[in-house]
């Protein structure tokens, strides 16, 4: 990540789905699709199986890339600041005041002259961070994940839905991490903030504000938290990554915290258990230290960061048929590999290091960016050999998608080029059945309720990069 600093702009290169309304959702539907009309759809909304460049952002400089383990939407900021967002938008994820799906890069009005610097999407809310320190979020606020201080509630509004941009409750913010429901911000000296659902304790303030809604029988709910609050017991914090209900902090002594859903041994404390508060992963406190400034990630079962050697370390449920770690363990194949970014979809994981790409996991829309002759799941690391030999600054990962920002170089220049063929439209009702943006399927209980067992969500370790 030494680098970083010197990083100018690239490009952006998309693989992976692009028909936002159905990333991530089985459908939902006993009836079988008419054959005639699915196939119509994928020409209309095709699996780019290859990094393709986006026609919207051709003649742009873009400084990061954006997108979160729960998030079926895309977010891109340029070197002066401007914030383009696309994608899902049944919640105003997009910032654009209306709820119209858009497929191509669309800038943010309500962002003009705040100079983004960092964002992160949820499954249905964005936060960003601007070089100001300030924060802003949009979208769905019914669990406080916007951080604005307070939900509205009517019953002609069920839905707390903020269409455009509204300042959150942060100072000095350095960067943000957002779950399915919760928001986690980092400032500029070492705090960490949070706000959201905290049904899993993933807030880490030592409770999940749970209470029984019901005078004469028994209903479990939990109090959202609509107020960003400091963890107190935490400081001198470098990074953090939010997972779909978990989150990891990386601070300047080499210790790493981890806190909220325990399910599949995500959180590395070698028990399958909540955690209400931040715990300090065990297997980090000896030899072994995490190393602050290098990468960490979160995604829907998993959590991945980088220790001595240096050495990538990750724990939680990785393979669709694997079993659980629920404890460290390096990932052999990514040794001696110097790793510049690396991001986390549901159950998709991508890595830049030195000049490649290396992606894995349990992909179905060509995430991976392997090729239309590569294979489309991958249980081992496999290189993206159409960035090969090239110098990429950042990979991320959303529900069915893989976001590249490189260098343009020649080779690059020749890639194909995407433009979809309707630019905006009004996103067609799909069942909220959805294996990889954090419900039922791939992740958790919804918020609110008392929640039951989950199942798997898929990844992979992956085919050696050679």
């Amino acid at each position: 990540m030494s680098d970083q600093n010197q990083w100018s702009g690239g490009i952006v290169l998309f693989a992976g789905g692009t028909d936002w309304a159905q990333l991530g959702r089985s459908g939902g539907g006993k009836s079988k699709p008419d054959p005639q009309q699915e196939l119509e759809r994928q020409e209309r909304y095709p699996n780019l199986l290859e990094p393709h460049r986006l026609k919207a952002l051709l003649d742009v400089k873009v400084a990061f890339i954006a997108a979160g383990s729960a998030a079926a939407h895309c977010i891109v900021g340029d070197i002066n600041g401007v914030c383009y967002t696309w994608g899902r938008n049944e919640r105003g994820q997009l910032g654009h005041g209306d709820l119209l799906q858009r497929n191509i890069p669309t800038v943010v009005a309500g962002l003009q002259g705040k100079a983004v610097v960092k964002a992160c999407g949820g499954k249905h809310h964005t936060v960003v961070v601007t070089k100001d320190e300030e924060s802003y979020s949009f979208g769905l606020n019914t669990q406080g994940q916007l951080g604005i201080g307070s939900i509205k509630k009517s019953k002609n509004a069920p839905e707390d839905l903020q269409l455009a941009p509204i300042k959150a409750l942060v100072e000095g913010a350095a960067n943000v991490s957002c779950g399915v429901d919760f928001t986690a911000w980092l400032t500029k000296d070492g705090k960490v903030l949070t706000a959201g659902n905290p049904q899993y304790g993933q807030l880490g303030h030592g409770t999940n504000h749970e209470y029984n809604a019901k005078d004469t029988s028994i209903k479990i709910m939990y109090e959202p938290q609509p107020t960003p609050k400091v963890i107190a017991s935490l400081s001198g914090v470098k990074q953090v990554a939010c997972g779909h209900t978990h989150t990891i902090t990386l601070d300047d002594t080499g210790a790493a915290y981890t806190w909220g859903n325990g399910n599949y041994g995500k959180l590395g404390h070698k028990v399958q258990q909540d955690e209400m508060s931040p715990r300090q992963i065990e297997s980090f406190k000896g030899r072994i230290q995490v190393l602050p400034d290098q990468v960490c990630a979160a995604g829907g079962t998993s959590t991945f960061c980088v220790a001595t050697g240096p050495q990538l370390y990750s724990w939680g449920k990785l393979k669709v048929s694997g079993d659980n770690t629920t404890h460290p363990m390096p990932v052999e194949d990514l040794s001696g590999w110097n790793l510049r970014s690396l991001s986390c979809g549901p159950g998709t994981f991508a890595v830049a290091a030195d000049r490649s790409v290396i992606t894995w996991g349990a992909a179905s829309n060509g995430e991976l960016g392997y090729g239309p002759n590569g294979k489309k799941s991958s249980a081992r690391p496999g290189k993206c050999d159409a960035l090969e030999d090239t110098f990429t600054h950042q990979v991320a990962c959303g529900v069915g998608f893989t976001l590249f920002l490189t260098e343009l170089t020649d080779k690059l220049s020749k890639s194909p080029v995407f433009e979809p063929s309707v630019a905006t439209e009004e996103a067609k009702a799909v069942a909220e059945d959805e294996a990889g943006a954090g419900t039922s399927k791939g992740g958790e209980a919804a918020a609110g309720a008392k929640r039951k067992g989950a199942t798997a969500a898929g990844g992979g370790r992956g085919k050696k990069a050679k």
